[in-house]
């Protein structure tokens, strides 16, 4: 009885053209998972829930929430001062904007509790030394700085702080902002750790476009010197397929994109590029021994095959080990690399030796 490899090998000399199109089938497929991959920015998330200093923390996030609100921070413009201009945020001026601009927010259905200085006069003060002696005595350092050249106003959700929330609630606040009148020399600036959040998550986003597009080039490049300008890209496209199998898989299963796997496309080409380069080698190898390629594909993918299936058994079984992890980033970066290193092996293992096929005797 042959063994599963020399079956294969009789399947892609046979099958070669349905081979090909399952593969990108099956890519079409797994792709619809890529807009399902989810961004995880919050770092104290991926920690163990069972020490005692992470539970304190939730407890302190639950009740006061004290880092999960979105700041509005308004600051005074230093470089160009004119006399109208608001040099102290004490100004009745100011906290005017800020109650007009609360009472907006509140309005929102999304938007839970809004905290700002105004929110400590029932009614505004109609001067800056009123406000001084209405604030002696009360605590006020959460919301103005020593000098008082800076105020903040903090913006908690109804919804749970998740990405989406956070960018929806930024952007209406921001609108807010444009509708409200703006007090003279004062620079206002949306931020705090939610929002911080989502812009790590666009970056995050766009490094992660930007190593694999780097990635790709540089490998695609070097498998045409080393390989041709047929046999190069002939082996580079099933390793791009299975980085696309393993990013749809992210998203099927909910396997978020986090800090730590940030360059897991980068990482994924680079350890699988190999796997196909092996086979499209030896394949060529053995087409020159023996004159016909269907032979060198039979010849090649028991033997070759089962080498790679050594080598990329022992990786996976290396990730694996990160399972077992107790902070969950580590634990999905594990996960992660080990899912793709087995699906650009079976990308390369199946599919490279199909192409050749269907080239060779294309060119026929």
């Amino acid at each position: 009885m042959n063994n599963p490899l020399e079956m294969l090998a009789d399947l892609q000399v046979e099958y070669s053209r349905a081979i090909v199109l399952g593969g990108l089938l099956m890519t079409v497929v797994l792709a619809t998972g890529l807009p399902s991959i989810q961004l995880e920015t919050d770092f104290q998330s991926s920690l163990p829930d069972t020490l005692p200093e992470i539970q304190a923390q939730d407890k302190v996030e639950s009740e006061f929430r004290s880092s999960s609100a979105i700041i509005v921070l308004f600051q005074t413009n230093k470089e160009s001062l004119e006399e109208n201009f608001v040099t102290d945020v004490r100004d009745p001026r100011m906290l005017r904007m800020q109650k007009t601009l609360t009472e907006e927010l509140e309005a929102e259905s999304m938007v839970g509790q809004v905290q700002s200085p105004a929110s400590l006069f029932p009614r505004i003060p109609d001067t800056k030394e009123q406000v001084k002696k209405a604030l002696e005595g009360t605590q006020t350092g959460s919301f103005f700085n020593r000098d008082y050249t800076a105020t903040q106003m903090y913006v908690n959700l109804e919804d749970e702080m998740t990405e989406q929330n956070i960018r929806a609630a930024t952007e209406l606040i921001e609108q807010n902002l444009e509708q409200t009148p703006k007090q003279p020399g004062i620079d206002i600036t949306v931020t705090g750790n939610p929002v911080i959040r989502t812009d790590m998550g666009d970056t995050m986003v766009s490094d992660s476009m930007t190593t694999i597009s780097a990635a790709s080039l540089l490998i695609l490049v070097l498998l045409g010197f080393a390989r041709g300008r047929i046999y190069g890209p002939i082996t580079f496209v099933p390793l791009f397929i299975g980085l696309i199998w393993t990013l749809g898989m992210m998203g099927h299963l909910g396997i978020p994109l986090t800090i730590a796997t940030i360059a897991l496309g980068a990482m994924i080409l680079g350890l699988g590029v190999e796997y196909g380069s092996f086979i499209t080698e030896r394949i060529i190898e053995e087409k020159e021994k023996l004159g016909d390629v269907e032979a060198a594909v039979k010849d090649s993918v028991p033997t070759t095959g089962l080498a790679i299936l050594g080598s990329s058994t022992t990786t996976i079984v290396g990730f694996s080990a990160l399972l077992i992890a107790s902070i969950s980033f580590i634990r999905n970066l594990g996960l992660t690399l080990g899912l793709g290193i087995a699906l650009t092996l079976v990308s390369a293992l199946v599919i490279t030796p199909a192409l050749i096929i269907e080239y060779e005797r294309w060119r026929k």
